[in-house]
């Protein structure tokens, strides 16, 4: 059986001898492992990413505790005005407020 197309077809034999040949496992020099190693702690360590992340958090909690103070004010602030109206309906209705207004 031959691999490829052509004039340079190999056949399977003469291509697992050539990449037998041409891939030696090498050793790495110290000075590489060393930066390898280097770069492998920068990485895994916290960087400027995970501060920009945590204030990212931080801001958000607060932009959505004075979103949600917001919303609560206005409902208070609607409940409040609802119990007005209705104290001030009642007011006009009742008999006894005309006639201390009168007297």
């Amino acid at each position: 059986m031959s691999l490829g197309y052509g004039i340079g077809r190999l056949k399977v034999n003469e291509l697992e001898a050539w990449l037998g040949r041409v891939l030696v496992p090498v050793e790495p020099s110290e000075r590489l492992a060393q930066k390898l190693k280097a770069r492998l702690v920068t990485l895994s360590r916290a960087g400027p990413a995970d501060g920009w992340m945590i204030l990212g958090l931080v801001l958000t909690g607060v932009v959505l505790a004075v979103a949600w103070m917001g919303i609560a004010l206005r409902v208070a602030l609607g409940v409040l005005a609802l119990l007005g109206l209705v104290k001030g309906g009642q007011r006009r209705k009742s008999p006894q407020s005309s006639v201390i207004s009168h007297q």
